[in-house]
């Protein structure tokens, strides 16, 4: 295990010069003291969690979609769109009781998941024709939220607000200045939203303890919000610069609504690929950028390799992802690494690549968590039954990828 003082060098390594004269402050004061450096960028800041990795896993709270009505909103059923499904099918009955609530976030507990990655579709006053109803996986809705912020006191599990896109709202079509001049609006109203709902609720003030605190780079601790699909439209080429800064006008105008300050972990879709977006951070030319704004808490990726070109082989998809992983592993900012256990959603959207699936895949994403996990780490994800991404046991891949997820949990915790 290194020394306080190399974990410090090596962060000062990594900062960019603004950042690096805080650090050397905080050494001092710390020498002075006799006391260690109490924080680092991009860990856990709750009671009971400080300064330990994320391990995260995203998850898509709420009853399957099996033409029950379980919340506000009818839901049209997808059981027959699965092409992985759960042996235990208490896995499918979120909502019908608190054991079912407890049977999957005490599996996740004992895989060693810290922190959920709560799927979110919107506002809690949406419309039923708008946001969950229409295209997440399970019947993710507001309600189910609240279900996961009461379970996961139970079992010792924080929270992140993952937020998606949306058939009516994607956050690259807004960032980081509408049209109309605001700062992100649909962002700001998600997380505002949010924020009323889990950190300012009266009747609930346990919930707050709950929604997972982390680090910025100036160790003070932020409520942390993750956002898939972080490119724009809205910007140029080469305006890296003004992307980064945009996450910090976001944090800003949040704060200043709500008086609580946010800070976020990004999914950078990548330059040179299918994905969308006019503007596509890179972790060499964006990155130093990201590194100077205050709210920037880390790099959280979504399968970046489904936008890969072509049609890449297993080689070279392994390849693509351990340089993609490499890059922004290396770019200053903290780094969760991303793995799943492949992608197959051929019969929800049969004209999206199917990979994985393999022991090659496996070990190649082992090894890349073994290189790049410094930061923590982001299973993908717990139920994505309809594009055969799951960690529980399935009856298809049995147990494989549930203690697949655990040995990597223990690489990470490893280093804590």
């Amino acid at each position: 295990m290194r020394t306080w003082h190399a974990d410090v060098e090596a962060k000062r390594d990594r900062l960019g010069p603004r950042v690096k004269a805080a650090i050397v402050g905080s050494v001092l004061v710390a020498i002075l003291s006799g006391s260690v450096v109490a924080w680092e960028w991009g860990r856990l800041a709750n009671p009971g969690f400080e300064n330990v990795r994320i391990r995260t896993t995203l998850f898509f709270p709420g009853q399957a979609r099996n033409g029950g009505m379980n919340y506000e909103c009818y839901a049209a059923p997808n059981l027959d769109l699965y092409t992985v499904t759960p042996v235990d099918s208490g896995h499918l009955l979120w909502s019908t009781g608190t054991s079912f609530r407890n049977l999957a976030l005490s599996a996740m507990v004992e895989s060693g998941i810290n922190v959920v990655s709560m799927s979110s579709w919107g506002e809690d006053f949406l419309p039923c024709d708008v946001g969950w109803s229409r295209i997440a996986p399970m019947q993710c809705s507001p309600e189910s939220h609240d279900e996961l912020f009461d379970a996961a006191g139970s079992v010792g599990l924080l929270i992140i607000p993952f937020i998606e896109s949306r058939d009516d709202w994607a956050l690259r079509d807004e960032f980081p200045i509408a049209a109309d001049g605001r700062v992100a609006p649909g962002a700001v109203s998600q997380i505002t939203n949010l924020i009323e709902r889990y950190l300012q609720n009266s009747s609930h003030p346990e919930w707050a303890s709950r929604w997972a605190q982390v680090y910025d780079q100036q160790g003070d601790p932020r409520y942390a919000v993750s956002l898939i699909h972080a490119s724009s439209n809205r910007l140029g080429f080469g305006a890296h610069g003004s992307f980064a800064e945009g996450f910090d006008l976001l944090a800003d105008e949040i704060h200043r609504i709500t008086g609580i300050r946010v800070g976020f972990f990004i999914d950078p879709l990548p330059p040179d690929s299918n994905a969308p977006g006019r503007f596509k951070p890179s972790p060499q030319r964006t990155g130093w950028y990201l590194q100077q704004a205050d709210s920037i808490l880390g790099i959280q990726a979504f399968i970046p390799e489904i936008w890969m070109t072509g049609s890449p082989s297993l080689t070279e998809m392994i390849k693509w992802k351990r340089e993609f992983s490499r890059r922004w592993a290396a770019s200053g900012v903290p780094f969760l690494m991303d793995v799943s256990p492949g992608y197959d959603a051929s019969i929800v959207f049969p004209a999206s690549i199917t990979y994985g699936f393999t022991q090659r895949w496996q070990d190649a994403l082992t090894s890349m968590v073994g290189s790049y996990a410094n930061d923590g780490l982001a299973f993908n994800s717990w139920n994505g039954y309809t594009e055969g991404m799951a960690a529980v046991p399935t009856h298809e891949h049995g147990d494989a990828y549930y203690i697949w997820l655990q040995a990597l949990c223990e690489l990470v915790k490893l280093q804590d």
